[in-house]
């Protein structure tokens, strides 16, 4: 699973809190890595190219209420999300598309995004709605988790699934 965003803007650290709650709150076996990319995605590629499935949790900015949380598969997002729906320089698109004009394949990739109220502003503290939307984004990421066969510990967690 790949976090990414930027702690420091506000809701654009959404992806890095949901990761952030995920590795508090659940054990996962060893084939399952949680990992915060930032936001620089191209430097992730190689993360990419080693998963054969990948979760990514973002901020997305699309039409809904801030706080709304969305899911995507790769083809849904090639076609319902801006080129540009992200702070990020270069996205989870582009990256795929790279990979796949160098010959490689991409892995299964769900995005699980919220849509932010505050964007780029100097904070590291998450609006309320966007804070809200967290456990929805985790509990959207065990559900898939649970659907690709992968044993998920619930531990300690603090809030509702």
């Amino acid at each position: 699973m790949l976090g990414i965003g930027n702690v420091l803007q506000r809701d654009d650290g959404a992806g890095i809190r949901a990761l952030e709650t995920l590795r508090g709150g659940f054990s996962f076996p060893d084939n399952v890595t949680l990992i915060d990319g930032g936001t620089t995605i191209f430097h992730n590629m190689g993360i990419f190219a080693a998963a054969d499935k990948m979760i990514v949790f973002d901020a997305v900015k699309l039409d809904g209420p801030p706080g709304t949380v969305y899911t995507f598969n790769t083809d849904d997002y090639r076609v319902k999300m801006p080129r540009k729906a992200t702070s990020h320089d270069v996205g989870v698109l582009n990256t795929l598309s790279m990979m796949e004009l160098i010959g490689q394949k991409p892995p299964e990739v769900i995005i699980i995004g919220v849509q932010p109220k505050e964007y780029g502003t100097w904070s590291e503290e998450l609006t309320p709605e966007v804070a809200a939307a967290i456990p929805e984004m985790v509990r959207r990421a065990v559900e898939q988790l649970e659907k690709w066969g992968t044993n998920v510990v619930h531990n300690k967690v603090k809030f509702a699934l």
